[in-house]
Protein backbone atom coordinates (compact mmCIF):
# COMPACT_ATOMS: atom_id res chain seq x y z
CA UNK A 1 0.00 0.00 0.00
CA UNK A 2 1.55 3.60 -0.91
CA UNK A 3 1.64 6.54 1.91
CA UNK A 4 -1.03 8.40 -0.40
CA UNK A 5 -3.49 5.14 -0.32
CA UNK A 6 -2.10 4.51 2.92
CA UNK A 7 -3.22 7.86 4.18
CA UNK A 8 -6.95 7.24 2.36
CA UNK A 9 -7.48 4.35 4.05
CA UNK A 10 -6.65 6.15 7.78
CA UNK A 11 -9.27 8.63 6.81
CA UNK A 12 -11.98 6.48 5.41
CA UNK A 13 -11.63 4.64 8.62
CA UNK A 14 -11.91 7.99 10.74
CA UNK A 15 -14.78 9.44 8.73
CA UNK A 16 -16.62 6.26 9.15
CA UNK A 17 -15.61 6.68 12.78
CA UNK A 18 -14.42 2.96 13.22
CA UNK A 19 -11.63 3.33 15.83
CA UNK A 20 -10.19 0.31 15.18
CA UNK A 21 -9.82 0.31 11.52
CA UNK A 22 -7.96 3.86 12.35
CA UNK A 23 -5.49 1.91 14.61
CA UNK A 24 -4.68 -0.76 12.10
CA UNK A 25 -2.69 2.16 10.14
CA UNK A 26 -0.59 3.09 13.14
CA UNK A 27 2.68 1.12 14.19
CA UNK A 28 2.51 -0.55 17.27
CA UNK A 29 5.58 2.21 17.84
CA UNK A 30 3.91 5.01 15.99
CA UNK A 31 4.86 9.25 17.19
CA UNK A 32 1.51 11.41 16.44
CA UNK A 33 1.86 15.25 17.24
CA UNK A 34 -1.51 16.99 17.00
CA UNK A 35 -0.84 20.49 17.91
CA UNK A 36 -5.05 20.50 18.54
CA UNK A 37 -5.32 17.65 20.58
CA UNK A 38 -6.70 18.43 23.94
CA UNK A 39 -4.50 15.58 25.78
CA UNK A 40 -1.00 14.50 25.16
CA UNK A 41 -0.33 11.40 22.76
CA UNK A 42 2.49 9.05 23.94
CA UNK A 43 0.84 6.26 22.63
CA UNK A 44 -1.32 4.48 20.08
CA UNK A 45 -3.54 4.05 22.80
CA UNK A 46 -3.84 7.88 23.19
CA UNK A 47 -4.61 8.08 20.17
CA UNK A 48 -7.15 5.95 20.22
CA UNK A 49 -8.92 7.76 23.16
CA UNK A 50 -8.39 11.17 21.72
CA UNK A 51 -10.50 9.76 18.41
CA UNK A 52 -13.21 8.60 20.87
CA UNK A 53 -13.45 11.78 22.45
CA UNK A 54 -13.84 13.16 19.12
CA UNK A 55 -16.35 11.32 17.63
CA UNK A 56 -18.08 11.51 21.30
CA UNK A 57 -18.50 15.09 21.02
CA UNK A 58 -18.71 15.86 16.78
CA UNK A 59 -20.55 12.68 15.94
CA UNK A 60 -20.68 13.66 12.47
CA UNK A 61 -16.90 15.07 12.63
CA UNK A 62 -15.81 15.05 8.83
CA UNK A 63 -12.21 14.96 6.79
CA UNK A 64 -12.20 16.07 3.14
CA UNK A 65 -9.27 14.91 1.71
CA UNK A 66 -8.60 18.55 -0.53
CA UNK A 67 -4.91 17.72 -1.70
CA UNK A 68 -2.94 14.92 -1.23
CA UNK A 69 0.77 14.12 -2.45
CA UNK A 70 3.62 11.24 -1.83
CA UNK A 71 7.25 11.33 -2.04
CA UNK A 72 8.70 8.42 -1.51
CA UNK A 73 7.54 6.70 2.05
CA UNK A 74 6.22 10.17 2.98
CA UNK A 75 2.61 11.69 2.21
CA UNK A 76 1.23 15.08 3.10
CA UNK A 77 -2.86 15.13 2.99
CA UNK A 78 -4.57 18.77 3.15
CA UNK A 79 -7.85 18.30 5.11
CA UNK A 80 -10.80 20.41 5.64
CA UNK A 81 -12.65 19.09 8.91
CA UNK A 82 -16.39 19.63 9.33
CA UNK A 83 -18.91 18.49 11.77
CA UNK A 84 -21.17 19.92 14.56
CA UNK A 85 -20.69 19.43 18.65
CA UNK A 86 -23.17 17.28 20.31
CA UNK A 87 -21.75 16.61 23.52
CA UNK A 88 -18.81 17.48 26.32
CA UNK A 89 -15.79 18.56 24.70
CA UNK A 90 -13.17 19.18 27.34
CA UNK A 91 -15.53 19.92 30.37
CA UNK A 92 -17.43 21.74 28.03
CA UNK A 93 -20.95 21.37 26.26
CA UNK A 94 -20.49 22.05 22.81
CA UNK A 95 -23.96 21.63 21.40
CA UNK A 96 -24.59 23.18 18.34
CA UNK A 97 -21.19 24.99 17.72
CA UNK A 98 -19.61 23.77 14.01
CA UNK A 99 -15.83 22.90 13.84
CA UNK A 100 -14.68 24.37 10.33
CA UNK A 101 -11.41 24.03 10.10
CA UNK A 102 -8.28 23.16 7.42
CA UNK A 103 -5.89 20.83 8.79
CA UNK A 104 -2.95 18.84 7.18
CA UNK A 105 -1.76 15.37 7.70
CA UNK A 106 1.73 14.81 7.17
CA UNK A 107 3.40 10.89 7.74
CA UNK A 108 5.90 8.74 6.85
CA UNK A 109 4.73 5.37 5.90
CA UNK A 110 6.23 1.94 6.52
CA UNK A 111 4.81 -1.29 5.01
CA UNK A 112 1.59 0.62 4.56
CA UNK A 113 1.07 1.94 8.41
CA UNK A 114 1.65 5.11 9.87
CA UNK A 115 5.42 5.38 11.50
CA UNK A 116 4.42 8.84 11.69
CA UNK A 117 2.31 11.62 12.20
CA UNK A 118 1.70 15.51 12.17
CA UNK A 119 -1.13 17.00 12.36
CA UNK A 120 -1.19 20.54 11.54
CA UNK A 121 -4.40 22.59 12.59
CA UNK A 122 -5.19 26.37 13.06
CA UNK A 123 -5.57 25.10 16.48
CA UNK A 124 -6.42 29.46 17.30
CA UNK A 125 -9.88 28.84 15.38
CA UNK A 126 -10.55 25.45 16.30
CA UNK A 127 -10.24 26.04 20.03
CA UNK A 128 -12.50 29.54 19.61
CA UNK A 129 -15.08 27.01 17.92
CA UNK A 130 -14.65 24.60 20.34
CA UNK A 131 -15.58 26.45 23.80
CA UNK A 132 -11.52 27.71 24.38
CA UNK A 133 -9.96 24.79 25.19
CA UNK A 134 -6.16 24.35 25.70
CA UNK A 135 -4.45 22.38 23.41
CA UNK A 136 -1.69 19.64 25.52
CA UNK A 137 0.89 20.48 22.89
CA UNK A 138 2.58 23.66 23.18
CA UNK A 139 4.90 23.71 20.31
CA UNK A 140 8.56 25.52 21.13
CA UNK A 141 11.34 26.12 19.29
CA UNK A 142 13.27 22.83 21.18
CA UNK A 143 9.90 20.46 20.14
CA UNK A 144 11.31 17.73 18.39
CA UNK A 145 11.15 17.06 14.52
CA UNK A 146 9.16 13.46 14.45
CA UNK A 147 9.66 13.66 10.41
Amino acid sequence: MSPKDTVKAFVAAHNNHDIEKMMTFLTEDSVMIDVASPIPLDSKKDVAKLFSMIFAAIPDIHFEVTGLIEEGTKAFAALRTTGDGNGIWMGNDITGKRCEVFEGMFVDVLNGQIKTCMFYSDTATLSSQLADYAPALNMEAETPNIM
